[in-house]
């Protein structure tokens, strides 16, 4: 990722780290205070339907007390009886007996009038019939609800079903689960005190906030205006805004300390070996002679989560010039071998090549890690061949040390890029290596007019001469194989067979080009 792209989304991430917390404290002050207003309203439609099944058990409780009665006759006894049940229950305010329907007397005394009863306009469980905003005939009272069952009616005051103190300013309601609106405790929207009763529920609708609760046939439920919303709010932003502007600030903070961290190459890099952003991609070796794939280079990739593709000859001399190689070796190896440990196990003929930087060849020290690896994976040293340019081979004694370590546990060692770098004909007479790699750039030079094109026969005679195997890179032509192949090389890689490939693709390239057949390289061992 480019600096100025990093700077840009730093600067975008940093705008946003300081708003993005002040806006959702924002919205959660919001949704909160929403919240807590809700169950603030269902607390109240639960008092108020406590308040209110509580004086309708007490109404059922003086229909048994005077259907055990013997006298129901309007005699004064009977009348009495009535009276003491209205000052015995508060819900009570007045107690009537019917005979054919008709009343014949009250808590008040025998009435000289007919008065029907009806029918009631609801009923609830247990057979009470409500008769809904009855204008008392006796007592003359203000507007009541006559709850009747059997011979007997009681007259209770619909405000005594709300009858609950709150803390905020909210309409307080009881209805019967059909509908039937029994009582409010002040004004509100007639079309949402309709739809409340009717259906219940909680919510919005409008301005106002809702919320009800249900229970032995009755809906009581709690309204209230948003404004209270707006409030607690204000209220908790007081306290909530401090809390954003810190979580701002240390967002802002962690973006900037991130993007320096990106914005450094080395610390880039590091993060990467960390993260494992490095695949391997392998590129397939072909014998001359037969066609047939014997193995494979490993090339490591870093893919960045931006999902931009970084070749090895941009992030490989970073890694040598700041210290990173040996964990991105190690990475490496440790990729290539879960990739291909099944397959290797399995085909025992073919092997893959691993470039190893000029420091670890100098030290030596990834020899532990990759046997490690390879006893873990149980796979055959001579399957991981290892390959380092000329720039590793410097420090010839260093270099010799390490080579025979490695050729001690099995590995075969490889001159890789030869002729780009600085090596001479005496150093390779001295380092007890195994192949040498022909450069991409000297292939090309075959068959052409170039000043080049004249040095691969020597190279390959003088591996030829020092029983080198010789693997050519960047093959792409017919002609350049031909040639390479009547040469004497035994080995090619390059675009004419195929380009770099994921494990799973390098598995299927390897079956369908041998289709079980061993290459000859391998039956000779």
């Amino acid at each position: 990722m480019r600096r100025r792209t990093i700077i840009i989304i730093a600067s975008c991430l940093a705008t946003l780290a300081a708003i993005l917390p002040l806006i959702g404290i924002a919205v959660y002050a919001r949704h909160k205070a929403v919240e807590d207003e809700k169950r603030h309203l269902v607390e109240y439609a639960d008092w108020t339907l406590q308040r209110a099944t509580g004086n309708m058990r007490m109404v059922e409780g003086v229909f048994r007390g005077l259907e055990q009665e013997s006298r129901q006759d309007c005699s004064a006894a009977h009348i009495a009886r009535m009276r003491q049940f209205t000052i015995d229950a508060q819900s009570v305010d007045e107690v009537g007996y019917f005979v054919d329907g008709r009343l014949a007397c009250t808590s008040w005394g025998k009435v000289d009038r007919p008065v029907a009863i009806g029918a009631p306009d609801t009923r609830l469980p247990g057979g009470i019939g409500i008769h809904l905003n009855v204008r008392p005939i006796v007592s003359s009272g203000g507007m009541a609800h006559a709850l009747s069952r059997g011979d007997h009616n009681i007259l209770m005051k619909p405000e005594r079903l709300v009858d609950v103190l709150t803390d905020t300013e909210m309409t307080l309601g009881v209805a019967t689960l059909d509908g039937k609106l029994l009582s409010t405790s002040g004004p509100a929207h007639a079309a949402l005190v309709a739809r409340i009763a009717g259906q219940g529920g909680s919510g919005r609708w409008r301005n106002q906030m809702f919320a009800s609760a249900e229970r032995n046939g009755l809906r009581a439920f709690a309204i209230t205006d948003r404004a209270l919303v707006e409030a607690r709010i204000d209220r908790d932003l007081w306290y909530l805004v401090p809390i954003g502007v810190a979580i701002s600030a240390a967002l802002v903070g962690l973006v900037l300390w991130l993007s320096r961290q990106r914005l450094s190459p080395r610390k880039e890099l590091e993060i990467a070996i960390g993260r494992r952003e490095f695949v391997a991609f392998y590129q397939p070796i072909i014998e001359l002679s037969t066609g047939l794939c014997i193995g494979a280079e490993a090339l490591a990739r870093w893919h960045r989560p931006d999902g931009e593709w970084v070749a090895p000859d941009l992030f490989f001399p970073l890694a040598e010039q700041t210290g990173l190689v040996e964990p991105l070796t190690d990475l490496v190896i440790e990729t290539v071998v879960a990739d291909l440990a099944e397959m290797l196990r399995k085909e025992r003929s073919i092997h893959v090549a691993i470039n190893i930087s000029a420091a670890d060849m100098q030290s030596g020290r990834f020899l532990a890690v990759l046997a490690a690896a390879l006893s873990v994976a149980k796979v055959e040293p001579s399957q991981i061949w290892l390959e380092a340019t000329e720039r590793g081979f410097m420090n010839a004694a260093a270099a010799r040390a390490t080579i025979e370590q490695a050729r001690a546990a099995g590995h075969l060692v490889a001159i890789d890029d030869f002729g780009t770098g600085y090596s001479s004909l005496s150093l390779l007479e001295t380092l007890p290596l195994d192949a040498l790699k022909i450069d991409k750039s000297f292939v090309d030079a075959i068959g052409k007019d170039a000043a080049t094109s004249v040095i691969v026969p020597h190279i390959i005679e003088m591996a030829h001469g020092l029983n080198f195997h010789i693997v050519a890179e960047g093959v792409e032509t017919e002609a350049q194989e031909i040639y390479l192949r009547d040469a004497g090389v035994e080995f090619a890689q390059g675009w004419r067979y195929s380009g770099a490939l994921p494990a799973d693709r390098f598995a299927a390239f390897y079956e369908e080009t041998n289709a079980g057949r061993t290459p000859a390289f391998f039956e000779a061992l």
